[in-house]
């Protein structure tokens, strides 16, 4: 049982829906005279600028909405009648009509395909309730569904052009638009927000599907291609963290938690070449220690290995350094110099990073470092295992706490 809402209330939902679905009043004018008068040819003008008038009043105060009005409504706004009196807080889909979230839900894939091709593109919008088809088909679990949209092209999730890997990795539609209006919310949605490429990536790892995990970038995150041998500040990690994802890696095969150790190389926007680790491979490693999973030892001994390379690159950044001062080290005291190399040595523990460069005066020889550094906070009782940990654990203070030379 509802209250049927105020005019006012009810007009501002409807006004909602037809912008966010048509755009502009005249286009539902439009369907809305094909609907009632059972036509497919546009309806004369005089007509539609009278019934564009009399939406425009149903939005302004909810004048002029009439009973034989809401089955047409609904219709076209694919909400229910209940939904409409109620100016949206009766959640109540209308039945036998075709939406996000029936889409979504089923695995027939001529019922996908034709909701692609609808010419009015509900597909790349949001629903009453504020949801696009990718959003209800990670809800329910659809794997099925969203390979298919990518396996078809009609959506990517990595973007070819690496300079749009702000925010996200670019991922997007290829679904055209309806014109004029090319309103287009699925597009937006996607690359605003990482975590639907981490959803997606979920999905594929609880449906074995392992393949989609280097075409999709599944150890890094967009924040990595802002990295530099000359960042001064921490890059965003803890904004990409996604709890659902971390949580199916977990339990993926121990083949998976090796893959998600081991070093992978990617070259930045800012033209810095870095040998990295994932990016909560720590919290992984916890994750994993505290399962007891086989793979945790190897996946250890990887992180050993990537800090204890980091170590051994710091060392020779700092070389190139100091012979960067060899025609002016007569005049300056070790402190100085040791002062002047290590300047440009940063270590953010907020994300567990460190950048080194060996200076401007090095051109003949300069050489630099981003990386990521691996720590581990979980306890084991295996004796091994154990000992495997502090010796991470050790390297990481290392890299955390490395000065070139103590004066």
């Amino acid at each position: 049982m509802y209250r049927t809402e105020e005019s006012s209330k009810i007009g501002e939902y409807i006004g909602k829906l037809i912008a966010r679905k048509y755009g502009a009043d005249r286009q539902f004018a439009i369907e809305y005279i094909k609907l009632r008068d059972g036509i497919d040819e546009e309806p004369a003008s005089d007509e539609i600028q009278r019934v564009a008038n009399k939406i425009c009043q149903m939005k302004k105060i909810g004048k002029g909405i009439q009973i034989n009005d809401l089955p047409i409504l609904s219709e076209l706004l694919e909400v229910s009648v209940d939904s409409i009196l109620s100016a949206g807080k009766v959640a109540k889909p209308a039945p036998t009509r075709t939406t996000n979230y029936s889409v979504a839900f089923s695995n027939d894939k001529k019922i996908w395909k034709e909701y692609i091709e609808r010419p009015d593109k509900l597909i790349l919008n949001e629903d009453e309730y504020g949801k696009t088809v990718i959003d209800y088909a990670i809800e329910f679990g659809n794997y099925g569904f969203l390979k298919y949209l990518i396996d078809n092209g009609y959506i990517y999730l990595i973007d070819e052009d690496q300079q749009k890997y702000w925010g996200s990795f670019g991922s997007g539609t290829t679904i055209e638009g309806r014109p004029p209006f090319d309103y287009d919310l699925l597009e937006y949605k996607m690359k605003q927000n990482d975590s639907l490429r981490t959803n997606i990536i979920a999905l594929a790892l609880e449906n074995k599907d392992y393949k989609i995990l280097d075409e999709a970038k599944a150890r890094e995150i967009p924040s990595l291609y802002e990295a530099s041998y000359f960042y001064g500040t921490a890059l965003d990690v803890k904004k990409y963290y996604n709890q659902q994802f971390m949580d199916q890696v977990a339990r993926a095969s121990d083949e998976v938690l090796v893959y998600f150790s081991s070093e992978f190389e990617i070259e930045t926007n800012r033209k810095a070449l870095c040998r990295l680790t994932f990016p909560y491979l720590g919290k992984l490693l916890d994750m994993a220690v505290k399962a007891d999973r086989k793979a945790t030892a190897t996946m250890l001994k990887n992180a050993l290995k990537h800090n204890q390379d980091v170590l051994k690159e710091l060392k020779k950044i700092g070389k190139a350094a100091e012979d960067s001062f060899s025609s002016i080290r007569q005049y300056m005291d070790e402190k100085t110099i040791m002062e002047g190399i290590m300047q440009d040595f940063h270590f953010y523990e907020e994300n567990d990073t460190v950048c080194f460069h060996s200076g401007i005066n090095s051109a003949g020889n300069f050489q630099g470092i981003f990386s990521t550094v691996v720590r581990v906070s979980a306890s084991s009782k295996d004796e091994y295992i154990k000992s495997l940990i502090e010796d991470v654990n050790r390297s990481y203070n290392q890299v955390k706490n490395f000065v070139y030379k103590e004066v």
